[in-house]
């Protein structure tokens, strides 16, 4: 009977637009200097993504924050009724300020390679120089996995191969 009381006091009743009585669990999580009093919700940021780098990696930041840009180019098939095969493209930003893969992915990754990203996706605002107010989506690589390179290269190898 107690482990009841326990789950309905966390209970907040909530009237719908039929009056009706909906009971959820709800608490939030506020910010605040006494961490003993935070209950922290477990929760879930995953993003993968497999694609093509559409520009060398960028060393931006600070000395003190430095951080890794790039983008990826990932791609979705479409096919019509009609049998027309579509290809769209999404660009994502990715960011990378693990020290270590930071280093490996500005020396050895390059235009054009298939890569693995595993990371979480982080929105942000900024103000642009006239101090409009402009959002940002960025996904923050907590690995890169390098699959391949650039067709170019591989054909510029295998061209080297047969001369």
């Amino acid at each position: 009977m107690n482990s009841l009381r326990k789950i309905f006091s966390n209970l907040v009743v909530h009237k719908n637009k039929s009056n009706v009585l909906i009971p959820y669990c709800h608490r939030t999580r506020q910010f605040c200097e006494d961490t003993s009093r935070i209950h922290l919700e477990k929760s879930v940021n995953h993003v993968v993504l497999l694609g093509r780098v559409g520009i060398d990696p960028q060393l931006r930041g600070t000395e003190n924050k430095p951080v890794v840009v790039f983008t990826l180019a990932t791609n979705t098939n479409y096919k019509y009724e009609t049998g027309e095969v579509r290809q769209k493209t999404d660009w994502h930003r990715i960011a990378i300020f693990k020290a270590s893969l930071r280093e490996t992915v500005l020396e050895y990754l390059k235009k054009g390679n298939r890569v693995y990203v595993d990371g979480r996706i982080v929105y942000s605002e900024y103000n642009d120089a006239k101090g409009n107010v402009c959002n940002s989506t960025s996904i923050v690589a907590n690995d890169v996995i390098f699959l391949s390179k650039s067709p170019r290269d591989e054909l510029s190898q295998n061209s080297e191969e047969i001369d």
